[in-house]
């Protein structure tokens, strides 16, 4: 099923977004990755949900929402709107704020009506794809029907979610991907998400004159989405990659110096956004033979993942340096911690600890299982120190020769 899912995904990004058929062209791939026998996108406002696109949907009646319901929903919960088992139902977001819902049924004639968790998690990932073409079509749009409505001194919370509306898509047809294909796509994915990131920061760092407030922040906002959507892609490629056993180490001299460096430059956008002070002890001169992509992708899930359960205005300690025959890397957040017995399970594809930190973030679950094979094609392991309230800190060793606990850093 994920094999399916990696090969078909990837057509959401070869949408056509100025043709009137994008709807039926996303639910027709969507139902390549997820069967089902009906679908819809709603809009949303805090009294009702309007059905805006449907595919073999034959209720076009205006859904009321309760207040209870409709609280619920902006909050970012899960309201109960369609009930029984047989539908997936998922959030439509801006910048964390619910603009529609994306819903799919089975009719038990001609399914199992129940969806599986591998369906579910599936079905997260794409309804995040989605809910970013149609923002990224109509952004600009709706960015002008709201200051427009802000200076006539008429706009309202209810208004300001009507002016998101009529959405354009078209998905283009894309070759099957074979597990060759896949072990090949991440540049052709990553290449072009990294300009949009680089143009990003440039104009964000105003080299081509200054900007107004809201450009600087919307600005700001294409570099976050952009590396969230980044970590995203390499994390579903290596996954496939990983299990399909394509994965090649190419050795060469690494850096650490310039590895962290690197690593800390891309995910700047996310840590600054939230406050938070990155600290590096990293010795002069270290270097180790490996594959720099590879581990320059454990360090991203790492300090990603250091990033999102870190509080506001904390710090995140990078320390990196010799042991013995080995290097070791460690990152140490001041977030809430991990419970000793989800230590093991934390490495688990799909495994996420719920909390009040980190439940409006976008998420795989696959970043330490990721990591952890990596280092361990590397012949080394990767530890972790945590008890809850305490932070948690996880260190690489490349190779492993002694236990963490051994190394200065950790002492007293």
């Amino acid at each position: 099923m994920f094999k399916n899912a990696v090969e078909k995904i990837n057509k959401f990004y070869e949408l056509d977004l100025n043709k009137n058929s994008h709807a039926d062209e996303i639910f027709d791939v969507l139902n390549e990755i997820i069967r089902f026998d009906s679908a819809a996108i709603f809009y949303v406002t805090p009294e009702r949900l309007t059905l805006e696109f449907g595919k073999n949907y034959e209720i076009y009646e205006d859904i009321k929402l309760d207040e209870k319901t409709s609280k619920n929903l902006y909050n970012l919960q899960e309201p109960p709107i369609f009930p029984g088992e047989n539908n997936l139902c998922r959030r439509l977001l801006v910048k964390d704020t619910v603009f529609g819902l994306l819903v799919i049924f089975r009719d038990k004639k001609n399914f199992t009506p129940n969806f599986t968790p591998d369906e579910k998690l599936i079905f997260k990932t794409c309804s995040q794809i989605i809910s970013n073409l149609i923002k990224d079509l109509e952004l600009s749009k709706v960015l002008q029907m709201q200051v427009k409505a802000l200076e006539e001194g008429i706009i309202e919370t209810q208004q300001a979610y009507e002016t998101i509306k009529k959405q354009n898509k078209k998905i283009k047809a894309n070759e099957k991907l074979q597990n060759q294909f896949i072990a090949n796509i991440s540049h052709d994915l990553r290449t072009p998400l990294n300009s949009i990131i680089g143009f990003s920061e440039i104009l964000g760092n105003r080299i081509f004159g200054e900007l107004t407030q809201k450009q600087a922040e919307y600005i700001d906002d294409i570099r976050i989405a952009g590396v969230r959507l980044l970590g995203m892609i390499n994390e579903i490629l290596d996954i496939s990659k990983l299990e399909s056993n394509t994965v090649k180490l190419n050795i060469s001299s690494v850096d650490i110096n310039i590895l962290i460096e690197e690593v800390c430059n891309i995910l700047k956008p996310l840590y600054q956004k939230k406050g938070v002070k990155v600290v590096k002890d990293v010795d002069e001169n270290l270097n180790l033979s490996g594959d720099y992509i590879k581990l320059q992708q454990v360090i991203f899930n790492l300090l990603g993942n250091a990033i999102k359960f870190s509080p506001q205005n904390s710090e995140i300690h990078i320390k990196a340096g010799k042991k013995d025959n080995s290097v070791y890397i460690s990152i140490k957040d001041e977030g809430i911690g991990i419970d000793k017995k989800y230590h093991k399970k934390i490495f688990n594809k799909f495994f996420q600890i719920a909390d009040s930190l980190s439940k409006s973030e976008t998420s795989t679950g696959l970043g330490l299982t990721i990591a952890k094979e990596f280092v361990k094609l590397h012949n080394g392991k990767i530890d972790i120190i945590s008890k809850p309230a305490n932070g948690t800190t996880f260190i690489i060793t490349l190779p492993n020769n002694s236990p963490c606990g051994e190394y200065p850093y950790f002492q007293g």
